[in-house]
């Protein structure tokens, strides 16, 4: 929708209700609304007079902020005025000779207010704005043309279309690599296969080809680290110890990553033995590519994922009876140690290696499991029927115990923010951990909430220890025009940007731009956009960052 639109009509919305509202203005004490807003009573701007800006009000805020901005011979037309707020363009709502009505505008990081009309010279107040910076909603790569025919592609962040990647065009899930969080990796749901977007580069690649797991829906990604030791060039070297990994290298390390992928061959067969996890090694070059070594390691039915519990299990599912199933991964790795082959068939090796723990309800239960990142619990979230559970761990003997529903509730779908049942959620997917500074702070047992992709309702949720259910970003159709909840737009988090069908998050730590210090982020696939967004505090772009100045050195004269 366009901005200025957007801006004035929610002004009228505002200023309807607040007609009886006085404001302080510096010219004549206390006057009603109607004084600077509405029918335009005023002289127009005379330019044999100068302009004069005196003051405004609030002094400070963030984007979106109404601000009030007093001074003389503003005019009565806001379309010959030019404001800008920290070097940003200014929508101007409303005008009346000595005061003028605006909004603050995205990203006005260094707060002066400068106005010309009508091609005049440009007038500056005598103090800045303090501009407060948010968190906001970004693009980070991908794109989605008129004819939604851009399709899948390699390709740098930045670029014009047909050069630049593209693709994201299906539900997915991601997770970063451990030694390396420059690099994301990204499976789709009947997409090309493992993708990985490289932060550092900026480029997105298509490394692991869906043809190396018989070219079958690949559902969840995840790393594990196993318990060896390499040198450089990839050689085991045996079982590592604290001395090593103390020392090791990046290249050393990196021989440990694993990436664990789950795939659905569907629940037709009989057998009960359909590919369910793939473990893929790092190929020769120490990279993931089509000539690395994807070796079964679990074969059962129906898998709609697989994730790694800190003490090193691997836990996956099956949609045809809603199972959890358990992998014993020390089993794995001595069958590597000695050199034996490897069994992946669940129901020939389950008293060596695996454990069918239990069932969440019935048979036909789409789910993911997300992990706490101490390993004490795990959220299961139930895709197709619109709740998620919890299901704790049992540490002596390492193993998830039976679940219970902790928010939504059974096939009730819709968007109400509450606590436990009372909360309604839409084909919830992908969630990620995020640790809260005020619950440090506070001594809370628990210090992390849980924010997930809320795919049908395009919105971005969290749920708290206690079990509260929030709208974080995004699902928000009652401020904008067309009565949406789903759309593009970025910016401020629940009354400007929209989401399309997010599936896919993960969060992480980036240096700010503007004060150097980690601050929060997270990365979003969506797959209706066909793109990766961002949420994170604003920032300016690279070209907007100011540049020092040389220092001249001293001549000596």
């Amino acid at each position: 929708m366009n901005l200025k639109k957007m801006l004035f009509a929610s002004a009228c919305f505002i200023f309807a209700g607040l007609a009886i509202v006085t404001i302080t203005s510096c010219e004549d004490g206390s006057t009603s609304v109607e004084k600077y807003v509405g029918v335009q009573e005023s002289d127009p701007y005379d330019p044999s007079k100068p302009i004069v800006i005196s003051s405004f009000t609030p002094e400070s805020g963030s984007v979106g902020q109404q601000v009030v901005i007093y001074g003389s011979n503003f005019g009565n037309d806001p379309e010959l005025i030019d404001l800008r707020i920290g070097g940003k363009k200014a929508v101007v709502v409303s005008v009346k000779g000595d005061c003028l009505y605006t909004f603050i505008p995205s990203k006005s990081f260094t707060g002066e207010i400068e106005m010309s009309i009508n091609g005049s010279p440009v007038v500056t107040a005598p103090t800045k704005f303090t501009y407060e910076r948010k968190m906001v909603v970004g693009t980070l790569c991908g794109y989605k043309n008129a004819l939604d025919n851009q399709g899948w592609q390699e390709g740098p962040f930045d670029g014009p279309d047909g050069v630049r990647a593209a693709g994201f065009a299906q539900d997915g899930t991601m997770q970063f690599s451990p030694y390396n969080h420059d690099q994301l990796f990204v499976v789709y749901d009947w997409g090309p296969g493992v993708w990985l977007i490289d932060l550092k580069e900026r480029y997105v690649y298509n490394p692991v080809p869906r043809s190396m797991f018989n070219n079958q829906r690949l559902r969840t990604v995840d790393f594990i680290v196993d318990p060896f030791m390499y040198d450089t060039f990839g050689q085991l070297l045996g079982r590592a110890t604290p001395e090593w990994e103390a020392t090791a290298t990046y290249n050393e390390l990196r021989w440990r990553e694993h990436l664990i992928i789950s795939v659905d061959a569907g629940a037709g067969s009989t057998n009960w033995k359909s590919d369910a996890v793939y473990i893929v090694d790092r190929d020769q070059s120490g990279d993931f590519s089509s000539r690395s070594r994807a070796t079964k390691l679990a074969c059962y039915q129906a898998c709609n994922g697989a994730f790694v519990h800190p003490n090193g299990e691997i836990y996956f599912n099956s949609y045809t009876k809603g199972e959890v199933i358990r992998i014993e991964m020390e089993k794995y790795w001595e069958s590597i140690e000695e050199g034996t082959e490897w069994n992946p068939n669940v129901q020939d090796n389950a008293a060596e290696a695996f454990d069918i723990l239990f069932t969440i309800q019935d048979s036909s239960w789409e789910f993911q499991i997300d992990i706490h990142p101490t390993g004490n619990y795990a959220y299961i979230v139930v895709i197709n029927h619109d709740y998620m559970l919890r299901t704790d761990y049992d540490w002596r003997n390492k193993r998830f115990l039976p679940s219970y529903t902790v928010a939504g509730e059974l096939n009730k779908k819709d968007h109400v923010d509450g606590v436990g049942k009372a909360a309604k959620m839409y084909r919830p997917y992908q969630g990620t951990f995020v640790l809260n500074d005020e619950y440090v702070k506070s001594g809370k047992s628990d210090p992390y909430d849980f924010y997930f992709c809320d795919n049908s309702n395009h919105a971005i949720r969290l749920l708290t220890p206690e079990g509260i259910v929030k709208t974080y970003a995004g699902g928000n159709e009652h401020s904008h025009a067309d009565g949406l909840k789903y759309g593009s737009e970025n910016g401020e988090l629940r009354d400007v940007a929209r989401f399309y069908y997010p599936s896919g998050i993960v969060n992480d730590f980036h240096i700010d731009k503007i004060t150097g210090e980690k601050t929060l982020i997270f990365y979003i696939l969506e797959q209706g956009n066909r793109d990766i967004r961002t949420i994170t505090m604003e920032e300016p772009e690279d070209d907007e960052m100011p540049t020092e100045e040389p220092v001249e050195e001293p001549t000596g004269e």
